[in-house]
């Protein structure tokens, strides 16, 4: 499963790269690369939350966090909310154009 990006928090703790460590209500449970007490799981929401703070949420029902389309800021978060993206990986872009120029 991929990788998410969190970016652009208000409670900028919670950017980063976050990485599958388990299964929460037959959904991924994603912990923060540099801080595994901040994570992003299921709980009838949506939430990006540490062992004390709940900072943001989304209510869309759906597999991954990635593809929620809102977000909100929860009573210990700070405005802005995240952008949260799947981690892109494969041929960088660039490595293509230079194919499709050769004809390849």
């Amino acid at each position: 499963m991929a990788n998410i990006i969190v970016s652009g928090a208000g409670s900028s703790e919670v950017n980063g790269t976050y990485a599958v460590v388990d299964e929460a209500g037959g959904k991924p449970v994603y912990a923060n690369n540099a801080n595994s007490d901040i994570v992003i799981e299921w709980e009838g929401a949506w939430l990006i939350l540490s062992t004390y703070f709940i900072y943001y949420f989304s209510e869309d029902d759906v597999a991954t966090p990635d593809l929620c389309t809102t977000w909100g800021v929860h009573v210990d978060g700070e405005p802005p909310v995240p952008t949260v993206t799947k981690e892109v990986t494969g041929v960088p872009k660039h490595f293509l154009y230079y194919a499709r120029m050769r004809g390849n």
